[in-house]
């Protein structure tokens, strides 16, 4: 038997209303911000039998969304194909509702256009599916400028070899898809400075265009503390021609944390971290002007926009789905 699927307009976000059923009055205002953030609107929500699968109908070039199946009966979790990837989640219980949720994101790369996505959810011993799509629309990035040594532009005949190295280890860190979740809401900020250069910029060095900006840069003066965005196994940690003293955290789900230019990093491969622990000091190893945090998101091997993680972090909001 095939599963009903019901959409509901995107112009009303019936997928926030859906979540907040069991939260209070003071706290629906608040959740409601974080949601605008962090989750791409308009939305749809798109029934199989009795799980309610929300999902973003267009989401920008850089930017993260998220996918949620929710049910007040119990169900094993979710199945999604998305971008040539396969992402697993297991339901969670939570003051009577169960809930799988999946954090993905379109890469910086990716074209303009609407693209498949498949949903499955398996309940009762039976696995429905969904196949909807959605589309990708341009997001505008500014430029940046920025004057480094010469060598960290065009690096030296005796260090490629190096860096085609460290950058087979970093493709396999980012790329981890790994079907145990750590995350929880909210995220934690990595550092309390301010941020400074955002994600997607198109940078010039020394007067040359080298690129895009696949992270957010955070002010942190030398030997500042810096903590995990939230839990997670450390996966790869090393000191790298551009990234310098850096460490890779797998939060699960294929959700994955990169932070570079450290000027020490205090845990090592294997290390099981909580969210908000500390992981490192800041520092100007590798590529950088000077002392700060770059930090970078991938969600399934996609870089996306880290900044909206954090907007509103601080509320303490109960979130754990």
């Amino acid at each position: 038997m095939s599963p009903e699927i019901r959409h509901v307009p995107g112009n009303s976000p019936v997928s926030v209303a859906v979540f907040l059923m069991k939260i209070n009055r003071s706290s629906v205002v608040a959740i409601a911000a974080l949601f605008t953030l962090v989750f791409i609107f308009p939305a749809g929500v798109f029934c199989a039998g009795n799980v309610e699968v929300e999902l973003p109908d267009e989401v920008g070039v850089g930017k993260p969304f998220v996918v949620r199946a929710t049910s007040q009966n119990p169900f094993k979790g979710m199945v999604i194909r998305w971008n040539g990837k396969t992402i697993e989640t297991s339901a969670r219980e939570h003051e009577g509702q169960f809930a799988a949720t999946v954090i993905l994101g379109v890469g910086l790369k990716s074209e303009i256009g609407t693209f498949p996505i498949k949903v499955s959810v398996e309940q009762d011993e039976k696995k429905q599916h969904i196949n909807r799509t959605i589309t990708v629309v341009k997001t505008d990035f500014q430029h940046e400028t920025l004057s480094v040594k010469p060598k960290l532009v065009k690096p030296p005949e005796t260090v490629k070899k190096r860096i085609a190295s460290e950058r087979k280890l970093i493709l396999a860190a980012i790329n981890t898809i790994s079907n145990h979740r750590y995350w929880d809401f909210p995220f934690s900020r990595p550092v309390k400075g301010k941020m400074l250069s955002r994600f997607g910029l198109y940078r010039m060095f020394n007067g040359k265009t080298k690129g895009r900006h696949t992270g957010l840069d955070f002010r942190a003066w030398q030997g500042t503390p810096i903590h995990s965005i939230a839990a997670g196994k450390v996966i790869l940690v090393g000191h790298f021609y551009f990234a310098g003293n850096c460490a890779f955290i797998d939060h699960g789900n294929g959700l994955v944390s990169f932070y570079c230019h450290m000027s020490q990093v205090l845990v090592q491969e294997g290390d099981i971290v909580n969210s908000g622990q500390k992981i490192g000091l800041s520092g100007a190893t590798g590529r950088a002007t000077g002392a700060h945090l770059h930090l970078s998101i991938y969600a399934a091997g996609k870089s996306v926009d880290p900044e909206p993680f954090f907007n509103d972090s601080e509320s303490g909001l109960d979130l754990q789905y």
